[in-house]
């Protein structure tokens, strides 16, 4: 085999390595958002928890709904690996007037 016929084939892989180094970057990414979806949650639901007034209404609101005893650090850190995979990017525009979103 000559070069002109091996050069393609050598292209042909290399740039399927990097496309799978890519996906796998990707996928890592998205887990690593969750993760941190998670932590957030974790932390926020802990700290309502120890607010003398939301956090005792906020157990008797999951009372009422049947859960009985609720951890509000592990609800929050589930809600946050669940919102971690719902990332969205967000655009603000001028308006048509030329004005910027509030107005002014």
């Amino acid at each position: 085999m000559s070069m002109k016929m091996i050069a393609p084939i050598v292209g042909g892989l290399i740039a399927a390595v990097i496309g799978v180094i890519i996906v796998i970057f990707g996928i890592v990414a998205i887990f690593f958002f969750a993760i941190i979806g998670a932590l957030v949650g974790a932390v926020t639901g802990f700290i309502l928890s120890i607010t003398p007034f939301l956090g005792g209404l906020v157990v008797e609101g999951f009372a009422q709904v049947g859960v009985g005893n609720a951890n509000l650090a592990a609800i929050g850190a589930m809600l946050g690996f669940i919102a971690g995979f719902f990332k969205s990017v967000v655009k603000h525009e001028k308006s048509s007037d030329g004005k910027g979103d509030w107005g002014c």
